[in-house]
Order: structure tokens, then C-alpha cells, then sequence
């Protein structure tokens, strides 16, 4: 039963010693106030300077929950440049550059607009069909698009598949 125990106590401290090995840190881009909750109306606990080195907490929507130094708080997720990109990596500009030759790819990769979404929410989104629907009443008739395309000769007249809903 002891040696049990002990395979318990070491699996537990293996997966805390990961999770601390994969902590996220980075910098702020900007000089940023430290929040003390995640709401834009929370009391400013320090004001943090541009290139501030700080460790992520815990993340909650745009929000993140950091230490820097002393201090820890809560920052707008876009005021913060996280570690681990290119340059975390070691890769150099000539690195990319071969990776692009011979992948066509530079291996970096954007994502808009799912900042502070974590995976589970993104994987289980529901489209808001109503709202498509709504767009509609911003439609243009063929022929109001006509008439504007004839107005700028740099545009030229394309056919595009509608959409299935």
C-alpha cells in the first residue's frame, strides 16, 4: 500500500512540476494599469511600465491574471505580448526564410478575433442564425450593385456561389 502511495505523490508532483514548467510569461507592450479584478471599473493596484516581464496566472475572457515582481493583478489580454514565439524558439530571420523556400510557409500562424476564447468554447460555438438572417435586410439588389460597380472602373464583374444555409 505504501509504494501506491508514493506512485500517487510522485504522478501528483510530475503533472504540478509540468504545469509549472509550462507556465505562460511575457511582457506588456505598453504601459498598462494592474487591475485588481478582471472588470475595466476595478480599482488600478500599480501602474506597469511598457516591457514590464510578468508570469500568467490564470486567463478569464480578455482578461489576464499576472505576477510581475511584487505585484499581481489582472491585465487586458491585448496589452500583453506572450513568450514563445519566434523569437522564443531561437528562430532567425534566415530560418524563416528557408522554412518559406522550402514549405511555402513562414510557420507563423494568425488567429483573429479568439483572443482569451479557450479551446472547448471555440470547439462548441453555435452559429446565431437569426443574426444572418438579419443581414439581409443590408442586401443590395443585382441591380444597385451593377450601377455602383459601373461607377468605379477598377472593379470587375465576378460570379460567387451563394451560400447554403
Amino acid at each position: 500500500m505504501r509504494a501506491i502511495g508514493r506512485m500517487w505523490i510522485a504522478a501528483g508532483l510530475a503533472l504540478w512540476a509540468g504545469a509549472a514548467a509550462t507556465q505562460e510569461s511575457g511582457i506588456t507592450i505598453r504601459a498598462v494599469a494592474l487591475m485588481d479584478a478582471p472588470f475595466i471599473d476595478a480599482t488600478t493596484l500599480v501602474e506597469l511600465p511598457e516591457q514590464t516581464a510578468l508570469t500568467v496566472l490564470a486567463r478569464q475572457g480578455a482578461w489576464m491574471q499576472v505576477s510581475a515582481g511584487e505585484h499581481s493583478g489582472w491585465l487586458r489580454l491585448l496589452a500583453v505580448r506572450l513568450d514563445g514565439g519566434a523569437r522564443a524558439r531561437g528562430d532567425s530571420g534566415v530560418g524563416k526564410a528557408v522554412n518559406v523556400a522550402l514549405s511555402g510557409s513562414s510557420g507563423t500562424a494568425v488567429a483573429t478575433g479568439v483572443r482569451g476564447l479557450d479551446q472547448e468554447q471555440i470547439a462548441t460555438v453555435e452559429p446565431d442564425l437569426a443574426a444572418v438572417d438579419a443581414l439581409d435586410l443590408h442586401a443590395s439588389t443585382q441591380d444597385d450593385a451593377r450601377a455602383f460597380a459601373a461607377q468605379a472602373p477598377v472593379l470587375v464583374a465576378q460570379t460567387v456561389k451563394e451560400l447554403k444555409r
